[in-house]
């Protein structure tokens, strides 16, 4: 009775500016939530009530306001943007706002809470049509948020759904793993991240057997987010196969030839490019590049180096028979989990992807604790750049520990 009450302090109470509440929050969730999964077994096989305790504690964050991530303000932004018929790829929202004077007051508070009014926008349509939905809802409510927050929680229990339909036979503790995963809950309900619409996506593409119908879920995924064409590699020696789906994810991307890459020298300089040439947030192996490059003044280019090693491991990765042996789950997780490892921005809630993989590939659910405390403690970096080595140490500790033990288990299977 007391996880409810947590979570509720945690969204309220964590600033993402103090040291303190971020410390206390991270080690109380991931702890608590590590410790309840042993007692799951009080539900005694009443999946109904087990499902209904887990869908009260997303209603528990609903309403609260979102103050650990700014990105809703963008998302709504681009939202109200299409919603009027504007392009919100054409110009950075300060542009804009120097070219509609007339409408600037309609834009004013979101102008004013986004940190990215500077940059041309990087979100798909259809991710923004999740938005767009909430954003009527909000109007009905009158709320700034509750009504994305209930489009958010409807599609969650979805998934929970998909997930008892897909995995009917396995215990109260696997589902315990994505249910009530406090990254999943305050991430994805509460402040508003879309990789939890990624969720039934996946799952679609662990199950369907098709390649057209893989292939269409391909292109779902890209359009939400282009960073999942990734997956593709744990395809690349099916060759009829990975034929089909490139030519889905080519549709995909010439869709976003005519929207979000509509002027691709922006897209360079003040969009997608900045994720490989200057943002860094939290990376774990990208630190590794950016140190001693820093040393020779050219620091900018530990995201593009760290992403080729990325791509050039995933790549030899994909023809050894062992890795191809592999169901696609684990593939699919493996090649995800590198990416993270790798990628030189992790916020918290590109986790939520990995926790369903990891629950479904069975990896040990103390690594999922240390994955949801991975993602909290990561709030540290914004109360100072110094912290940044607090929360990499700890990253490089969970990893070192993890990896040591399943060693023989990895060699194994990859």
């Amino acid at each position: 009775m007391l996880y409810p009450f947590l979570l509720f302090f945690a969204v309220n109470g964590m600033d993402r500016n103090d040291l303190t509440s971020i410390t206390v929050s991270t080690v109380s969730l991931s702890v608590y939530f590590y410790f309840l999964q042993k007692k799951v077994f009080i539900f005694q096989n009443n999946f109904p009530i087990f499902f209904l305790y887990n869908v009260s504690l997303r209603c528990v964050v609903l309403g609260v306001t979102p103050h650990l991530s700014d990105d809703i303000y963008r998302y709504l932004f681009d939202a109200k943007l299409l919603v009027s018929g504007l392009n919100p790829y054409q110009y950075t929202p300060n542009h804009w706002l120097i070219q509609n004077v007339t409408l600037s007051t309609l834009y004013k508070d979101l102008l004013s809470q986004m940190n990215s009014a500077d940059y041309f926008s990087v979100y798909p349509l259809f991710l923004l049509f999740f938005y767009i939905c909430g954003s009527f809802l909000n109007s009905i409510l009158s709320h700034s948020f509750l009504g994305i927050q209930i489009v958010f929680l409807l599609i969650d229990v979805f998934n929970l759904f998909l997930i008892r339909r897909f995995y009917p036979k396995e215990s109260f503790a696997f589902y315990w793993i994505y249910f009530a995963n406090p990254l999943v809950i305050i991430e994805g309900i509460s402040q508003m991240h879309p990789e939890i619409l990624f969720i039934p996506w996946l799952l679609l593409l662990i199950r369907l057997k098709g390649n057209q119908w893989n292939g269409m879920v391909f292109l779902i995924l890209t359009q939400l987010k282009l960073s999942t064409i990734i997956f593709l590699f744990a395809f690349l020696r099916k060759s009829k196969q990975l034929l089909v789906l490139s030519g889905f994810v080519f549709v995909s991307l010439f869709i976003w030839k005519f929207t979000v890459f509509g002027n691709w020298l922006a897209q360079g300089n003040l969009g997608i490019g900045l994720f490989f040439h200057s943002f860094r947030f939290a990376g774990i192996i990208e630190p590794f590049f950016y140190i001693p490059l820093h040393r020779f003044g050219v620091s900018y280019l530990s995201g593009i180096f760290s992403l080729f090693s990325f791509g050039i491991l995933v790549m030899l990765l994909s023809f050894q028979p062992k890795f191809q042996a592999q169901t696609k789950e684990k593939r699919l997780l493996l090649v995800y989990f590198l990416f993270l490892l790798f990628s030189p921005v992790v916020h918290p809630w590109y986790w939520i992807p990995f926790t369903l993989l990891g629950m479904v590939c069975r990896i040990p659910f103390l690594w999922q604790a240390f994955v949801s405390s991975l993602g909290f403690l990561s709030y540290v970096v914004y109360v100072s750049e110094s912290y940044f080595y607090l929360y990499w140490m700890h990253s490089l500790l969970g990893l070192f520990l993890y990896v040591r033990k399943e060693t023989n288990h990895l060699r194994k299977a990859t």
